[in-house]
């Protein structure tokens, strides 16, 4: 019998046909898809347990093995493996503790699912969700997590949000993280594997339903203007309601999703002061008044702002796509007009980076970071700085020489347009080669070896520190 026939009859010994799943079949298309192409290992199964008992037999089997397999939840991430996949999305659970204002909830949902059942079994609450509703819920978490209220309440992964974990670990065993703190210490912010989490029970809180929130778009021409507004909007603000993206619009993920492939800005706001407050001037007055702007504002639920990004999923798979988040201290006008040379020069260069290349600045309020009491209290120390340069590159797939270009512009971007950039300033949501993670966790990347050799001592869930 062929080896690969083999192992597929050994996991057909305890896990259903249903759970099984081959290529070709659109269970597995779907399942199997992420967000970067050249991530993409094209498994030879794909895996879907319906329970922890079935998951945990599945990984004992796994780990034992010389199979090369990887994790995925229920969102956008990079989860892929050569020869298993094994999807989580069997897992939906979701538990509301009104006395305790908890929710426990699987790690296979999307946030946007997350977001309507609270919306519907807990109303007047919001966990700290994902702005793009389309994340998957164990990424996120184990990643850090920000929300767009995260000046105001922390970070996801922080020890008051992220109360614990229901975590399968590799040779099979099934437990809460709290019976264990030095896993539930490293699942908050250490970006996984460290075994499999099936559960998170997080803190969710009392939420206006009344954000006043959209899109603001500008018209490339008026850069200048709105770069000195911006910054200061950015200085004068500590308003931990209020938040604010700026964007570049590009022509490639504008005609994907629908929208008008013509260059522009976006501004994204945030206000969960209420209408009034963000078009006021101690709002996003200065922005609204920008002449020849297109304002898309309007109030709506929380639930509703962290799904204004979605039509951007439709790019999912389609490229290669490589992405780095770096954190800045602070906003300036030098700043954006830098961020906005590299965005323009790389295009220049390459114009088929058109398909993958944008700008993201994520202005947020000082809290954010620093909601932790200490940079051990999490594994991901935290940060000094306040606002996040989100940047991405990549083509549509076939060309080398694209491919090479994209990493080494993400590489050299951060300290082009932020000259006092250091390899500590990255977030771990996004890891790429270049990157030092022992700089990333600091102080914390001895003790996180330590947990991760303890929890899987051969490397097998992969993660930061195999």
């Amino acid at each position: 019998m062929p080896a690969f026939l083999a192992w597929i009859t050994d996991l057909e010994a305890f896990l259903s046909p249903s759970e099984l799943t081959l290529p070709d079949t659109p269970l597995y298309k779907e399942e199997t898809a992420i967000w970067a192409t050249q991530k993409d290992l094209k498994p030879k199964v794909l895996l879907r347990p319906l329970t922890v008992e079935q998951l945990s037999q599945t990984l004992a089997y796994l780990n034992q093995s010389d199979l090369d397999f990887g994790v995925r939840s229920g969102g956008v991430g990079s989860g892929s493996a050569k020869d298993v996949l094994i999807s989580m999305t069997a897992f939906q659970g979701f538990e509301f503790d009104a006395e305790a204002e908890t929710v426990t909830i699987g790690t296979g949902q999307i946030w946007g699912e997350v977001d309507r059942k609270l919306e519907k079994h807990a109303p007047g609450y919001a966990a700290l969700s994902a702005r793009c509703s389309f994340v998957g819920v164990g990424g996120a978490v184990v990643s850090g997590g920000i929300s767009w209220a995260s000046s105001e309440f922390g970070m996801t992964s922080d020890p008051h949000n992220f109360l614990d974990a229901q975590v399968v670990t590799v040779e099979g065993r099934i437990l809460w993280a709290s019976e264990e703190p030095d896993l539930l210490w490293a699942l908050r912010g250490g970006g996984g594997g460290f075994g499999v989490v099936t559960a998170v029970k997080l803190k969710v809180h009392k939420y206006t339903n009344l954000v006043y929130s959209g899109s603001i778009v500008i018209p490339n021409e008026a850069l200048p203007e709105l770069a000195q507004a911006a910054t200061q909007f950015a200085q004068r603000t500590q308003d931990p309601k209020m938040a604010m993206h700026i964007f570049c619009l590009d022509l490639a993920h504008a005609a994907l999703s629908g929208q008008d492939p013509s260059p522009g800005i976006m501004v994204v706001v945030y206000d969960a002061n209420g209408e009034a407050h963000g078009r006021s001037d101690e709002g996003f007055g200065w922005a609204l008044k920008i002449k020849g702007v297109v304002d898309n504002t309007r109030i709506m639920t929380s639930t509703e702002a962290n799904q204004q990004q979605d039509n951007l999923r439709v790019a999912m798979g389609m490229t290669n796509s490589y992405m780095s988040a770096a954190t800045i201290p602070s906003l300036s006008e030098d700043l954006i007009f830098r961020a906005w040379k590299w965005f323009n020069d790389l295009l220049e260069k390459d114009p088929r980076q058109s398909t993958g290349a944008f700008v993201l600045l994520e202005i947020m309020q000082r809290p954010a970071f620093s909601s932790a009491s200490s940079p051990e209290a999490t594994a991901w120390p935290r940060t000094q700085n306040r606002h996040i340069l989100q940047l991405g590159t990549g083509t549509f797939p076939g060309s080398s020489d694209s491919d090479a270009l994209s990493l080494k512009a993400l590489a050299k971007a951060p300290y082009e347009i932020n000259p006092g950039h250091t390899p500590a300033d990255y977030l771990p949501s996004f890891i790429e080669s270049f990157n030092d993670v022992e700089a990333i966790f600091g102080g914390n990347f001895e003790k996180l070896k330590e947990v991760k050799r303890r929890y899987d001592p051969r490397g097998r869930l992969g993660g930061f520190f195999a």
